[in-house]
């Protein structure tokens, strides 16, 4: 079968990787020029030297098909265990442990959260930088071969047999839009019209070779930012970086304002929180994520187009839960699904 998967973060990624190694030939289309979504790393300071993970900080793997992926990653030298010295901020004081965050393990990256992407698209054929404008349901017209065609913002078209979109679900919407004469999607836009999602700042500042706090992160409450990563406690020899992350309702507030004026809040608020002493980085980068977090989930693996000829589907992060497990899981459950039926 011939797929085509539109989005490169982990569920698309997943997908992928899975139903290439069945056999399948599958192209993802994604509009960035990277791939893994939120399991995002920017290159900054002297040099572009310092790596930092300004979408997702760390994850858990308390799902059994996520922690086996967890276990791969191990071995290949991907990930490692990271915060044990989570710090936490109470609106007024530093506390040396936060007394809220669950006792579960925690990973984060080695040489940034992107290599899992990169990791994950060597069995697939990824294009970057490739938007997709809508679908054309082509069914039972046998003049052309293939059921869909994929219809680029460059006016390229592409033929597949199945088709996975593997976006947030207002991106997912969009798509869906372009079918509607087509095909009946009304019943999967009527399951994703729910889902919203929370937006956040993330601010990226360095300090050059200062000394560096001992703590892995900061939970935050009572305050404009909820969480702050000491990126330079994941890697040997990397300057003083920080990863800053807003509140959604920070951010919401303030997502139309001048980014200096941003910067400038999340800066004094970070001052706040370490004690002053981090009121005048080196440099800082900002960086504003549309579609953070899911707000609430739907109670399914994935969503499924009941016309088991000309399939499509719909698969991410917003399947039983809102993190990267669960959109790891959500990709690795529907490509099973077919695998299993061809």
């Amino acid at each position: 079968m011939v797929i085509g998967i539109i989005g490169a973060g982990i569920s698309g990624l997943t997908a992928g990787r899975l139903l290439a190694r069945a056999g399948h030939e599958v192209t993802i289309f994604e509009k960035s020029r990277g791939y893994g979504g939120r399991m995002a790393t920017r290159y900054a300071g002297e040099g572009l030297s310092a790596k930092l993970d300004h979408g997702l900080n760390y994850f858990t793997a308390e799902l059994p098909i996520f922690r086996q992926f967890a276990n791969e990653l191990l071995e290949k030298g991907l990930i490692q265990p990271w915060g044990k010295r989570f710090a936490g901020f109470d609106g007024e004081t530093l506390l040396e442990k936060d007394p809220t965050i669950p006792p579960v393990s925690y990973y984060t990256s080695i040489n940034g959260m992107n290599k899992i992407g990169k990791y994950l698209s060597r069995w697939v054929d990824v294009r970057t930088g490739t938007k997709v404008g809508g679908l054309t349901y082509i069914g039972a017209n046998r003049s052309r071969k293939r059921s869909w065609m994929i219809n680029l913002t460059t006016s390229e078209v592409m033929g597949v047999d199945a088709v996975i979109i593997a976006l947030p679900a207002p991106q997912a919407y969009g798509i869906l839009g372009t079918t509607t004469d087509e095909v009946n999607t009304l019943k999967i836009v009527r399951q994703i019209d729910e889902i919203h999602y929370k937006a956040a700042f993330s601010l990226m500042v360095g300090y050059g070779r200062n000394g560096l706090p001992e703590w892995d992160g900061i939970v935050c409450r009572n305050s404009i930012l909820d969480f702050v990563s000491n990126e330079a406690t994941k890697r040997k020899e990397q300057e003083c970086t920080f990863v800053l992350q807003a509140t959604d309702e920070f951010t919401r507030e303030h997502k139309n304002s001048d980014p200096d004026t941003v910067k400038k809040m999340m800066l004094t608020e970070f001052a706040k929180v370490t004690g002053g002493w981090s009121t005048n980085p080196e440099w800082h980068q900002l960086h504003f994520w549309r579609y953070s977090r899911a707000r609430k989930s739907l109670e399914l693996p994935y969503i499924l187009h009941e016309d088991d000829e000309n399939p499509l589907a719909l698969i991410g992060d917003y399947f039983y839960g809102n993190t990267v497990e669960h959109a790891y899981q959500s990709g690795y459950l529907l490509a099973k699904q077919w695998i299993e039926k061809a």
